[in-house]
């Protein structure tokens, strides 16, 4: 078969290409870095003490808040300390103004003003230069809280230690029960996780190795070497060989990167392992998607090879890569309700088109698996696509190859698929 040659001829060419090796060189790079980087910070930085004033206007309300901020740094230090200031005038809005004052000459990190009527408005103002400090935000809000709720309790007459017993939250622990009686634990958050990651992993090499073959299509025909090639080939063989080549080529890089990052050393594992073992990730969907990714990349592949071999440059084929691109946007866009009501007809018949079913397909399998007829039906319809889309690619890309100056339109590309 001469489609074999086409696709060892793409394989080694763009393996040994510069830009291959520094791709795949440089994102490991770039994925121990973001890994390491923030670990390195958290584990060896101290962190920085936040200096506090508070203006109590309901009195009584500062001393409880004071002792509630009693967080240290990984040093030992105390990462709040209140600063009482002996030089602020008598009355609050005086007292305010300076304070304010001195929070902008960066003489203090952090304003509390505690309205008179707080108990009531349940309303505290808080002042900084440095509004990005959420996690320290969250903190005074949830102390502040329950010093409120501690006061108002009191007002009432009602034992606050008490109280709060009453109203611990619960925790929700979901369990599924599958159709063979099998009861499992599931983290809704962690299932939702999986379908965006493996969604996103979908989308990102489906585009851009697509968009590769597109433009080896578009350069080999610019450069006239498409021309000698078809001189001892069938168009059809350079067609296949094309989105073959390729293809590997794509899968090569993506197995390069995860080898690597097994190979981060004992912590990754170590990590790789817990994450795992948090996301559950059964594999039964691992081969899935295996399959419904290889699936799709043959389909999209096939269709941007259509649209290489009918424009003749990049700026004929970037106007139409927005129509097919969009099939592969959809499934990101409705993602929330394939995840909410997995089963729904919609979500079925979505997940049965071809444009869609790799990656809604894929997430019905993670979220609640399938009938087994239903991921059947899926496969046989992709597969039935890709064939037909390969045949009538092949049939325009006999005649589009050759063919340069305006693009064609729809009707001509029809004609094309008849004449050939």
């Amino acid at each position: 078969m001469k489609a074999f040659h086409i696709i060892r001829r793409e394989y080694m060419e763009n393996v040994r290409k510069k830009s291959f090796l520094i791709s795949t060189i440089l994102v490991p790079i770039m994925l121990l870095v973001i890994t390491f980087i923030p670990i390195v910070i958290t584990l060896f930085m101290p962190g920085s003490q936040v200096t506090i004033a508070v203006l109590d206007r309901a009195g009584g309300l500062a001393a409880g808040f004071s002792a509630a901020l009693n967080d240290t740094l990984k040093d030992g230090r105390p990462e709040f300390v209140i600063r009482d200031f002996a030089d602020l005038p008598a009355g609050f809005d005086e007292a305010h103004e300076a304070l304010i004052s001195k929070l902008e000459a960066d003489e203090v990190g952090v304003v509390i003003d505690i309205p008179a009527d707080v108990l009531e408005a349940g309303k505290v103002f808080y002042y900084t230069r440095d509004v990005g400090s959420v996690t320290v935000l969250e903190k005074f809000e949830r102390r502040l809280n329950s010093i409120v709720l501690k006061k108002r309790l009191e007002h009432a007459g009602v034992d606050y230690a008490a109280v709060k017993d009453l109203i611990k939250r619960i925790d929700l622990e979901v369990h599924r029960v599958s159709k063979t009686g099998t009861v499992a634990k599931k983290e809704l958050l962690s299932e939702w996780g999986i379908v965006f990651v493996f969604i996103m992993v979908l989308y990102m090499t489906l585009l851009t190795w697509g968009m590769s073959i597109q433009r080896s299509l578009i350069e080999e025909k610019g450069s006239r070497v498409i021309e000698v090639l078809l001189s001892s080939l069938e168009p059809k063989d350079l067609f296949i060989g094309k989105i073959v080549g390729l293809g590997a080529v794509g899968l090569t890089q993506i197995a390069v990167w995860s080898l690597t990052g097994l190979a981060l050393g004992f912590y990754a594992f170590i990590a790789a392992a817990r994450y795992f073992e948090y996301f559950d990730i059964a594999p039964v969907v691992l081969v899935y998607f295996i399959v419904f990714y290889i699936l799709g990349f043959l389909f999209y592949s096939a269709i941007f090879a259509l649209v290489g071999g009918i424009c003749s440059t990049e700026q004929e084929a970037q106007q139409l890569q927005g129509i097919v691109t969009m099939p592969l946007i959809v499934p990101i866009l409705i993602i929330m309700l394939i995840v909410q009501s997995p089963n729904s007809p919609l979500s079925v018949v979505l997940s049965m088109i071809p444009f869609f079913s790799p990656m809604l397909m894929l997430a019905r399998t993670v979220i609640l698996m399938p009938d087994a007829w239903q991921i059947a039906l899926s496969i046989a319809i992709l597969l039935a696509s890709i064939y037909g889309v390969i045949y009538f690619s092949s049939r325009v890309f006999r005649v589009g190859i050759l063919m340069y100056g305006k693009r064609p339109g729809i009707r001509e590309i029809i004609k094309w698929s008849k004449y050939s």
